[in-house]
């Protein structure tokens, strides 16, 4: 069979025919590749700008770190946050920081990215930093909103944010409270241009991170101003404590001294007492011998050498007594209640450290007494220091002033020092007044001997009532009207 021949010229035009066809497809391939690569690049670019923009943002968190480190200057630090958020935010054009004042009802401007600071003042809801120091969160805000907040703000308001910022109306504003658990400490705010496009959700948890960081540096701040106010009040504490220390150590001191001489001056005038009785029988004795004698009589001149030094003896012994009493010039006009106020200040850290409250009651128109206020100091005070050592566990001890008038007597100061401690045996309420008799181990025995002595001397007397297990009550009773006589002073 005859083949049958096809014609080259009709296959070369379909070749020819679908060669367009091809390179259309390659070059409509070719333009989406490269529309896929631009579209890379573009997301690339976007991603490298993000990634520096973190990488920025997190320099200027170790930033604020490091200065945290290096400087306790709080105003140093917030200058130093509201400079780099503005830096680090794009269309931010400005940054406030607000702190609250101490009650919690006002917001007080504090740092600027301007530097200018003036005495803008919000309340905690009005405007941004109001409503941000009450928001648990960071927000944004653009557009009417901004709007909305900005028209809370009265006329000088708006005048002080207008010359803190340099410009005005913000298009959007960034903002996060300032809190460390449930305290609220204050506001940051920062303001964006008229393009509020360039600020973004996403911007919202770095600036809340800022915000906590800031927050952390003024309540470290805070704390450590705490600290040292609570360190130079324990100093001044101790320098008291010292003080006072040293004090009721001196007046122990005092009263021991005193206690001792007291003794030797009762013993002193005991033997007085008990010399003048005979003295004066032989200087009589002398006398009527003297009457007898003829003037010429050589044994006159031995009688007069008798009498003599009978005198000298009479007036030591003279001597002796008056060592045992308070002197007329020694005796003063004397605010007992000043004495008593005084008398608790002495013992105050012996009170404080014994775990010992104190009230007082003083009548406010007590009459002054002639006295020795200090020896009435030493009553009270040893009164004071047995009732402390009555309640070891602390307790509490009242102190009280009356005037009384009872049944026409002359009138007296009534001065009361009542405790809550053990209170005394009935079998040593009879001996409590003796010399040398105490319960205490340390005891010398003479306090309230000495005590009862010295009120005594100034006309009064001392009243003891005690329950066991109750406390006691000391009651010592001096007189208002003495004049000038001699018993208030004598044996």
């Amino acid at each position: 069979m005859k083949q049958k021949s096809v014609s080259p010229t009709r296959h070369t035009r379909r070749s020819v025919n679908g060669q367009p066809d091809n390179i259309a497809h390659l070059r409509a391939e070719l333009t989406a590749a490269y529309a896929r690569i631009a579209e890379l690049e573009a997301q690339m670019a976007v991603s490298v700008q993000r990634a520096n923009l973190a990488n920025e943002r997190l320099n200027a968190i170790l930033t604020i770190s490091a200065a945290l480190l290096i400087t306790h200057e709080i105003d140093t630090i917030l200058q130093l946050v509201v400079r780099e958020a503005v830096q680090l935010f794009p269309g931010t054009h400005g940054a406030l920081l607000f702190l609250a004042d101490q009650s919690g009802l006002r917001l007080r401007l504090v740092a600027s990215s301007s530097g200018k600071t003036t005495g803008l003042s919000l309340r905690p809801g009005q405007s941004l930093a109001g409503r941000a120091f009450l928001s648990p969160r960071a927000m944004l805000l653009a557009g009417p909103e901004i709007e909305a907040t900005l028209s809370e703000l009265s006329e000088a308001q708006l005048a002080q944010k207008k010359k803190v910022l340099g410009f005005w109306p913000p298009g959007s504003a960034l903002m996060a409270p300032l809190r460390i658990e449930d305290t609220r400490l204050g506001a940051l705010v920062l303001y964006g241009n008229q393009n509020p496009h360039l600020t973004h959700p996403r911007d919202i948890p770095f600036i809340q991170a800022l915000a906590d960081l800031t927050a952390i540096a003024i309540a470290e701040h805070r704390q450590r101003a705490r600290a040292a106010a609570l360190q130079q009040d324990l100093d001044q504490t101790q320098s008291l404590h010292a003080e006072a220390q040293a004090r009721l150590n001196a007046a122990q001191a005092q009263l021991l001294q005193s206690a001792k001489l007291a003794a030797v001056g009762e013993l002193a005038a005991s033997v007085a007492h008990e010399i003048n009785n005979p003295l004066y029988a032989a200087r009589n004795s002398l006398y009527l011998v003297e009457q007898d004698i003829p003037p010429d009589t050589p044994q006159r001149h031995f009688l007069a050498i008798a009498q003599n030094e009978l005198g000298r003896i009479a007036r030591i012994i003279t001597r002796m007594r008056d060592f045992y009493r308070p002197a007329r010039d020694e005796l003063e006009p004397t605010e007992i209640n000043d004495l008593l106020a005084e008398t608790i200040e002495l013992v105050q850290t012996h009170l404080r450290h014994g775990q010992v409250t104190v009230t007082v009651d003083f009548c406010p128109n007590l009459p002054r007494l002639i006295a020795h206020p200090d020896q009435l100091r030493q009553v009270f005070l040893n009164l004071m220091l047995n009732a402390c050592d009555a309640m070891p566990h602390g307790g509490q001890l009242h102190v009280t002033t009356e005037l009384s008038c009872e049944n026409d007597d002359a009138p007296s100061v009534v001065i009361s020092i009542r405790d809550s401690g053990t209170g005394i045996n009935p079998e040593h309420m009879p001996h409590l007044f003796e010399p040398f008799y105490t319960t205490k181990p340390q005891g010398t025995g003479l306090g309230l001997a000495i005590s009862a002595h010295i009120v005594t001397q100034h006309g009064g007397h001392i009243q003891v009532e005690s329950e066991p297990g109750a406390g006691s009550t000391f009651t010592v009773l001096l007189p208002v009207d003495r004049g000038e006589k001699e018993e208030g002073v004598t044996d």
